[in-house]
């Protein structure tokens, strides 16, 4: 399986790139990973990142920073985590046979949340060329209370996927610590 990494650092911090990025090679074969900064981040800071990996900008949101991610990756399939967190061991094996098309989606079920939408995006699996297909994540969704805005924007996507024949799965024991 063809898979490269974005790390997603929307607070930009060094520490938590060059974390997630040593337990990657420790624990991934040979593979390659991009980081995504908000457009908070200093010239210096992008500096200081590029130094161990591709740095890509994106806007204020978590969204664009996964949809900048998903148009930089190069390869056929994407794992997205977040700055500081780390792999775990054997971590493609714990999903590669849950994969049969194209089109899954798959993402940790961590703390009993089993749905997509309101599940953790910490480890979340897209098919680059399916998410192309789909449309990026919205970037922008309506503002009120009590409301989630990443949840209201991965609940769009996920109708926009599940329209063009999405199967989301949630796989307990791929949690990203």
């Amino acid at each position: 399986m063809d898979i490269g990494f974005i790390v997603l650092c929307p607070d930009h911090k060094f520490a938590d790139l060059k974390n997630s990025l040593g337990s990657i090679k420790r624990h991934c074969y040979n593979r390659e990973c991009i980081g995504v900064v908000g457009n908070n981040a200093t010239a210096d800071d992008i500096k200081k990142m590029k130094e161990i990996c591709p740095i890509h900008k994106g806007k204020e949101t978590i969204t664009s920073l996964v949809n900048v991610g998903m148009k930089k990756i190069k390869h056929d399939w994407a794992f997205i985590i977040f700055g500081g967190s780390r792999v775990t061991p054997c971590l493609e094996r714990r999903f590669i046979s849950f994969v049969k098309s194209d089109k899954d989606v798959l993402y940790p079920v961590v703390e009993r949340k089993c749905n997509f939408v309101e599940g953790c995006f910490n480890g979340v699996l897209f098919n680059t060329q399916f998410f192309k297909a789909v449309g990026d994540l919205p970037d922008a969704v309506a503002e009120k209370q009590n409301f989630n805005d990443f949840e209201i924007a991965k609940l769009l996507w996920s109708t926009d996927a599940i329209a063009q024949g999405a199967q989301f799965k949630g796989i307990v024991g791929m949690r990203i610590i």
